[in-house]
C-alpha cells in the first residue's frame, strides 16, 4: 500500500505575551504609516479648501463644505433700445454680483457662482464661475492690481472680457435652461448677499432669489484651475498661455523619458563589454570608474560642468535637459554586469560556434534575460529624476523649458501664489510617482529579488 505522505499543517498558537507584542507591532506600524501619510494628507485637504479658510488660525485638516450659489436678477419693466444694451446690461450686473460677492463674502465658503437673468418668466442669459476662477482673473488676469469697486468692475471693455473668460449664454427669444425658483436650495446668503450688492455693488436688474445648495465636487474641481494658474501668471510666453501646467508635465516626461531609454540601453552595453568582452583584471578597472563617480558629490562639479554646458551651447534649451543622463550610472552598470555574469557561458559558447557577433550575443541572448533589471532601472530611473530640481534650474531661463519641479518653485515665489494653489500643484506633481509605486510595487519587489548580485 502507497503511505500517505501529506501532512497537516500545524496552527501556531501564540501565548499571552506574544499576542501583546504583536498588537503593539501592529499599533506602532500603524501610527508610523499615519504620521508618515499626515503630510499628503494635510496637502490634498489644503489644496481643496477656499482662498480664506487656507489662512486660518488653528488650521482644520477637513475643508469646510462648499457652498453653490444661484442668484435670480429680473428685468422684466426695463426698457432696452435693442438686444445689445440688454445683453451688455446683463453682462455688467453679472460682472458685479459674481466679484461683488466673491470679494465681500470671502469668509462663507462659496465655492461656485451662477447668475440667471430673466424677463417676462423667461430666462435670457446665464452665467456660472468658479471661485477660482474669479480669484485668477482678480490675482493675475483682467482685474490685476485692481481695487474690487464697481467703477472699476464695469469700466472700459473689462467686464465683457471678464464673461468672455467665464463663459455665457444670452439668448432674447429665451434659453432651455430654467431659473432655480427655489425648490431645493436653501436660502441661508440672502440677506448677506442683498445687503452686500445693494450697498457696495447696485444692479441694474433686480435681485429676486438667492438660493445655495452643497457641492463637495466643487473643491475637486479647484484642481481643474490650478492647472491653468500658469498661463495667468506667463501670458507672454505662448506656449504656456496655451498648454498651462501640462507645458511642465510633458518636459518632465521627456526628459525621463530620455532617461530610461539612455540609462537602460546605456548601461546594459557597458556591463556586457565588462562581463563578457574584458578580462576580469580590465573588467574590474573599468567597472571602478563607474563606481567611483558616484562617490564624487555632484556640488564639487556643478560649476565646471554649466561652464562646460555653455561652451557647448547646452544652455537654456533640451540639450542641457537631456545629456547628462548620456552618463550611464554605475549602481545600474553594476547591477547589470552581475547579472550577466550569472548567465551561463555556454549561451555564450554556443552562439559564438555559430559565427554570432558579439552585438547578436548582447541582443538576443543578454537583453531578453534582463527584463527584472530592465524593469528595476526603468522605475528606480523614473522614480528618482521626477523629483529632479537642482540640475534644471540651473540650465533653464526659458519658461517652456521648466520641469515640474522648477516650475513648482518659481510659482511658490510670486507674491500672487495662494498657499491652497501651491498645495495643489504640490499634489498633482507628486502623484504619478505615488501611483507608479502603488501598481508597480509587486514588479518592483520581483525585480530587486531576481536582480540578485553576488558580491
Amino acid at each position: 500500500m502507497k503511505k500517505n505522505t501529506t501532512t497537516k499543517k500545524t496552527k501556531i498558537k501564540y501565548g499571552a505575551a506574544e499576542r501583546r507584542l504583536k498588537i503593539c507591532a501592529v499599533a506602532v506600524s500603524l501610527l508610523f504609516a499615519a504620521l508618515m501619510l499626515y503630510p499628503l494628507i494635510f496637502a490634498v485637504s489644503s489644496a481643496m479648501k477656499d482662498n480664506a479658510k487656507i489662512y486660518e488660525v488653528p488650521p482644520k485638516l477637513l475643508p469646510e463644505k462648499a457652498n453653490s450659489l444661484a442668484l435670480v436678477i429680473d428685468y422684466s419693466g426695463m426698457e432696452f433700445a435693442d438686444e445689445e444694451q440688454m445683453k451688455d446690461t446683463m453682462m455688467q450686473d453679472n460682472v458685479l454680483a459674481m466679484f461683488g460677492i466673491n470679494y465681500k463674502l470671502s469668509d462663507d465658503s462659496i465655492m461656485e457662482i451662477s447668475v440667471y437673468g430673466v424677463r417676462d418668466g423667461k430666462t435670457l442669459f446665464y452665467s456660472r464661475a468658479h471661485q477660482m476662477k474669479l480669484q485668477l482673473e482678480k490675482d493675475y488676469g483682467i482685474y490685476a492690481h485692481s481695487a474690487v469697486k464697481k467703477e472699476v468692475l464695469i469700466h472700459g471693455d473689462r467686464y465683457t472680457r471678464a464673461c468672455d473668460s467665464f463663459g455665457y449664454e444670452f439668448d432674447v427669444n429665451g434659453l432651455s435652461r430654467t431659473a432655480p425658483a427655489g425648490s431645493g436650495m436653501a436660502h441661508a446668503f440672502q440677506t448677506k448677499v442683498t445687503e452686500v450688492l445693494a450697498e457696495k455693488y447696485p444692479l441694474s436688474g433686480s435681485l429676486i432669489t438667492v438660493g445655495n445648495k452643497t457641492n463637495h465636487l466643487l473643491n475637486l474641481e479647484s484642481f481643474k484651475y490650478y492647472l491653468q494658474m500658469p498661463a495667468y501668471i506667463y501670458p507672454k510666453n505662448e506656449v504656456i498661455a496655451r498648454f498651462g501646467f501640462l507645458t511642465f508635465v510633458m518636459n518632465s516626461i521627456l526628459v525621463i523619458g530620455f532617461a530610461m531609454v539612455s540609462q537602460v540601453i546605456l548601461c546594459s552595453v557597458s556591463a556586457f563589454v565588462i562581463s563578457r568582452m574584458l578580462s576580469r583584471k580590465a573588467g574590474n578597472l573599468v567597472l571602478l570608474f563607474f563606481m567611483g563617480g558616484m562617490m564624487i558629490p555632484f556640488a564639487s562639479i556643478m560649476l565646471p560642468q554649466l561652464i562646460m554646458y555653455q561652451k557647448m551651447g547646452a544652455y537654456n534649451n533640451y540639450a542641457a535637459l537631456l545629456l547628462p543622463f548620456l552618463y550611464p550610472f554605475g549602481f545600474y552598470v553594476y547591477l547589470y554586469k552581475g547579472f550577466f555574469d550569472q548567465i551561463p557561458g555556454s549561451y555564450f559558447e554556443a552562439a559564438s560556434l555559430d559565427g554570432a557577433s558579439p552585438f547578436y550575443l548582447y541582443k538576443a541572448i543578454c537583453m531578453p534575460l534582463s527584463k527584472p533589471i530592465i524593469s528595476l532601472i526603468a522605475l528606480q530611473t523614473f522614480i528618482g529624476n521626477w523629483n529632479d530640481f537642482f540640475w534644471a534650474w540651473l540650465v533653464t531661463e526659458d519658461q517652456k523649458l521648466w520641469t515640474l519641479n522648477v516650475a513648482l518653485y518659481n510659482i511658490s515665489n510670486n507674491s500672487g501664489t495662494k498657499q491652497n494653489a501651491l498645495m495643489g500643484l504640490a499634489v498633482v506633481t507628486i502623484t504619478p510617482v505615488i501611483l507608479l509605486s502603488i501598481l508597480f510595487s509587486k514588479q518592483l519587489k520581483q525585480s530587486i529579488m531576481a536582480s540578485g548580485v553576488k558580491g
